[in-house]
């Protein structure tokens, strides 16, 4: 691994879905973030929340790295964007990716967009239940789209300075707390890997947990 880690790899341990915030008329009600091909990804400014989150979570046990977490994610309640580090969306990778472009835009048997997103995920039905009865409630059966298991995202890190052995412990920490994401998590949905280069045992020697 390199001494400035250029990439986090998310892989989705469970059907997850970064929804994005509405549904596909006729097909599902939760539909999942895409681009224009059909692609899915995680957007980067929402997986920079969540290794910031696992780090709000865990800072108290690493007082000796506060400094370097406000130079990695920032100070609190940052809005001038301070922070050395800027995360890039989780795609697929970049390989499997320019395929799928090429696919959708040739001019003979085109793939469309939709016959893409199917592809990579998967549709999910559910309903609450009537808590006396214990049978389905009327109206409340709703569809989700779900990114299928086993899904490697591959998102881009920019740094605006060399990150310090602790910037880069930090980030290593953050990532490997990072253990959900998107939604329906109380439903078994969500559970992911985060790893930098997409290399467990890398990681977690950069977080100080194993020996070098």
């Amino acid at each position: 691994m390199t001494d400035k880690p250029d990439l986090l790899v998310v892989e989705l341990l469970s059907e997850t879905c970064f929804g994005r915030g509405e549904g596909t008329a006729g097909e599902v009600d939760v539909e999942v973030e895409h681009d224009r091909y059909g692609l899915p990804f995680l957007g980067g400014k929402t997986l920079r929340g969540l290794l910031r989150d696992a780090w709000i979570t865990m800072q108290e046990r690493f007082p000796e790295l506060g400094d370097a977490a406000r130079r990695v994610f920032g100070p609190h309640a940052d809005t001038g964007e301070l922070a050395i580090l800027r995360v890039g969306d989780a795609q697929i990778e970049s390989g499997a990716r320019q395929w799928f472009h090429t696919a959708v835009e040739r001019e003979l048997h085109p793939l469309a967009p939709d016959q893409v997103l199917r592809s990579l995920t998967a549709i999910r039905t559910q309903t609450a239940e009537d808590r006396q009865s214990g049978a389905p409630e009327r109206t409340t059966l709703r569809t989700t789209r779900v990114l299928l298991r086993d899904l490697h995202l591959h998102a881009p890190l920019c740094w605006l300075a060399p990150p310090t052995d602790l910037d880069r412990r930090c980030l290593a920490l953050a990532a490997l707390a990072t253990r959900h994401a998107g939604l329906g998590r109380n439903r078994g949905r969500g559970f992911v890997r985060v790893t930098l280069q997409g290399d467990p045992a890398r990681t977690r020697q950069i977080a100080g947990l194993v020996s070098a």
